[in-house]
């Protein structure tokens, strides 16, 4: 992950080397019972859309899913708008990554870096909104 400063998110890479700012996925843990504005820039991650195309089928598998704050069906992930992802769907995440042996160095530092991130914020949260700008 590259560096973060106070006021910033950390950005995750794996083979992305575009400009700075394009278009991707900004995730970040959610409780219900707390306010979303509560959630510090250092708690979320952002994703490059070319990066998270690793990650999205491991999501996809999941839908339709319920929308927690809505309880309606989400048929799909949406890359434009916000997909609050309940904490029982990322463990079965983190239980598909952790079985997956991953031969290419990079892209085990990656993975391994997105595993570390996600453990450690879904622990204390009920979910992981991941939110897209595409």
């Amino acid at each position: 992950m590259s560096p973060k400063a106070n006021h910033s998110i950390s950005v995750l890479i794996y083979r992305y080397q575009g400009p700075k700012r394009n278009i991707g996925f900004t995730l970040s843990p959610f409780n219900m019972e707390e306010n979303e504005k509560d959630i510090s820039l250092q708690d979320m991650l952002f994703i490059y859309n070319e990066d998270f195309d690793y990650i999205r089928p491991l999501l996809d598998k999941h839908f339709p899913l319920v929308n927690p704050y809505t309880m309606e069906t989400m048929n799909q992930f949406d890359p434009c708008w916000d997909n609050p992802i309940r904490k029982e769907i990322w463990l079965a995440v983190l239980e598909e990554l952790h079985q997956q042996h991953i031969e290419d160095e990079e892209l085990a530092i990656f993975w391994q870096q997105f595993k570390t991130w996600i453990s450690t914020h879904v622990q204390n949260a009920d979910g992981i909104e991941v939110t897209g700008n595409l």
